[in-house]
């Protein structure tokens, strides 16, 4: 994974956690529990943001829970912060393009925009399976090797034709507002 790919996959987890912990998930455990962020993925991100001041630590409570609050400058990287990743276009990942679209739903109310980037992940997708089938004439390749090069040609394929129809089918799922009076707990509203 090039250095660019892994340096955005983790400004949209941070700003994805901001979001969450903004919203009320405080705690590692309820990030994992809520969102199904792996501990593995929550506690660096956790580190970064307390490193970074955008967020601070509260005292541990209840059997060592430590709860999470976002500061003043967390506030204002998570406005702004989700633009320039939804001006880069998808990444590729669609869990990434997930949380970028949500983003763009949640801190900046852009439903349009993020249901328009989901689809440019599903066309990115696309796009790969087209790469796939021009270079997948493995012809001077001894037969098993053959075999093996279409046989996981097809599957990449087939997974990417599923991915792509996730990030449809999630374009059109998105709320189409969210509720000012229930958006600390995550509600949405659907026209």
């Amino acid at each position: 994974m090039s250095e660019i790919r892994d340096k955005r996959r983790r400004t949209d987890l941070d700003l994805f956690v901001l979001a969450l912990i903004d919203s009320g998930i405080s705690t590692p455990y309820e990030l994992q529990k809520s969102a199904g962020l792996s501990p593995g993925a929550t506690i660096p991100t956790l580190q970064r943001l307390l490193e970074a001041g955008f967020v601070r630590q509260e005292k541990p409570g209840l059997r060592g829970r430590t709860d999470h609050r976002i500061t003043a400058t967390g506030k204002k990287l998570l406005k702004s912060g989700w633009r320039e990743l939804l001006d880069d276009g998808p990444s590729g990942d669609l869990d990434a393009d997930l949380r970028v679209a949500l983003l763009a739903l949640w801190t900046g109310g852009e439903r349009r925009l993020a249901a328009e980037f989901l689809r440019q992940s599903a066309d990115k997708k696309l796009e790969s399976i087209e790469t796939l089938e021009r270079n997948a004439h493995p012809e001077d390749l001894a037969l098993l090797a053959r075999w093996y090069v279409k046989l996981r040609s097809a599957s990449v394929q087939a997974l990417l034709k599923g991915e792509a129809a996730a990030a449809l089918a999630m374009a059109e799922a998105l709320p189409r507002k969210m509720s000012k009076n229930s958006r600390k707990i995550g509600h949405a509203v659907s026209d």
